[in-house]
């Protein structure tokens, strides 16, 4: 069992002089598709609190240079620099963007600019003691497998791709971190549930609807759909949490539990959400012919069995008109848990949100006779050689329909 004594410990020394960042890197981020290597994005909000002297507009591209160490790699320490590209605002170019760079200098192969980690979970903690000063001090952790993700995610609930979470670490470790919400239309929510927090698949279905996107591809429809849906849920638990804080805690262990159920509930939504958009979204392009949860080989579950759970365990039907499509909102380091779900399907496929994958490890994934299946506004955050050979949402839909 991999030991993650070192990740405890680091996250116990975050006080509340520390602004935490968390993210997954992108492929931008790594230098997966070859984009101009700026160094890692980091949002203006965040760089607004953490490095304050150089927001301004009277000089071009101000900057600072700080102290910094990537922790979970025990590498030394370096001189990093945070800086922003203003041009656009000074209007003498198009950029109005901030990112730390320099990740290589002083040392080498950082694991911050490493193609192998795209899609990996990453913890920017910003020494941040004098608040109208610029943070003086960098400590980051590249999580090194899902181990680590797992226990991350544990205070915050799951972290998609393009999502990310920032504020002081003593409140994002403590289960009330705010995950940023994607805007929505308005919406009036049903009264009861202000009064009992409805299931997941409550708030798709209201989701399905309530919004109906007409001429959108079942790809753009997925994307958008999620990301209402992720907004209702965080209208429904800011309500619920808002009034349990009103009302205050009796004790510690209270408080603790409360939080335990914050986290517990946002991380059970997540694992089960995609599933659910997908069904939906399978019923509306009229493919009907495949099974949900079915029990396997060793009581394993695949999300989706084509044609069915009864074909799947029918001996007379020929293994190779059985499919099977597992679901991870992220691949890294996850994707093999996929091959033995179902022994008679020899090539699963797998749809996730990840934005990006090394060359090395899809090759790895095509050795194992898996077929990626990713929505189609992703595909530009592959590289060229992975790309042509990903199915979108629709590909995929329409090879199924054609198998039954």
């Amino acid at each position: 069992m991999t030991d993650t004594t070192d990740l405890h410990d680091w996250l116990s020394a975050l006080t509340d002089e520390w602004v935490l960042y968390i993210k997954r890197l992108s492929s931008n981020d790594t230098g997966l598709t070859g984009g101009h290597q700026s160094g890692v994005y980091v949002p203006k909000s965040v760089m607004e609190v953490v490095f304050p002297e150089i927001q301004r507009l009277d000089i071009d591209n101000p900057d600072c240079k700080f102290r910094a160490r990537i922790i979970s790699h025990n590498l030394p320490e370096q001189e990093l620099r945070a800086i922003f590209y203003n041009s656009g605002l000074r209007g003498r170019g198009t950029r109005n963007e901030q990112r730390i760079t320099r990740w290589n200098t002083g040392i080498t192969n950082s694991p911050m600019q490493d193609v192998e980690n795209t899609g990996a979970l990453c913890l920017l903690a910003f020494h941040h003691p004098e608040k109208k000063y610029n943070s003086d001090y960098l400590q980051v952790w590249v999580c090194r497998n899902e181990v680590e993700e797992d226990l991350i995610e544990a205070y915050t609930g799951e972290i998609f791709p393009g999502q990310s979470i920032s504020g002081v670490a003593s409140e994002i470790l403590g289960g009330f971190g705010s995950l940023p919400v994607t805007k929505c239309e308005s919406l009036t929510l049903p009264k009861e549930w202000e009064v009992k927090f409805p299931e997941g698949r409550a708030i798709v279905e209201y989701v399905v609807k309530k919004l109906q996107f007409t001429g959108l591809s079942p790809d753009e429809v997925l994307i958008r759909r999620r990301d209402c849906e992720f907004a209702v849920f965080r209208s429904v638990e800011e309500k619920h949490i808002l009034n349990t804080i009103r009302e205050g805690f009796s004790s510690v262990d209270e408080f603790i539990s409360f939080a335990n159920t914050v986290s517990n509930r946002r991380k059970s939504r997540s694992g089960r959400s995609l599933e659910l958009h997908l069904e939906k979204i399978f019923h509306e392009q009229r493919l009907h012919n495949f099974g949900t949860q079915c029990v396997t080989e060793k009581r394993k579950t695949p999300d989706f069995l084509f044609p069915s759970c009864e074909k799947y365990h029918d001996p007379d039907w020929p293994d190779e008109k059985l499919h099977m499509l597992a679901v991870k909102t992220t691949c890294k380091d996850r994707w093999r848990q996929i091959l033995n779900e179902a022994n008679r399907i020899k090539s699963p496929h797998l749809f996730t949100l990840q934005e990006g994958i090394s060359e090395h490890q899809f090759r790895e994934m095509v050795a194992e006779n898996v077929t990626l299946v990713v929505p189609r506004p992703l595909h530009e955050k592959y590289p060229d050689k992975v790309r042509s050979q990903l199915l979108s949402l629709q590909d995929f839909i329409e090879k199924m329909k054609n198998q039954y």
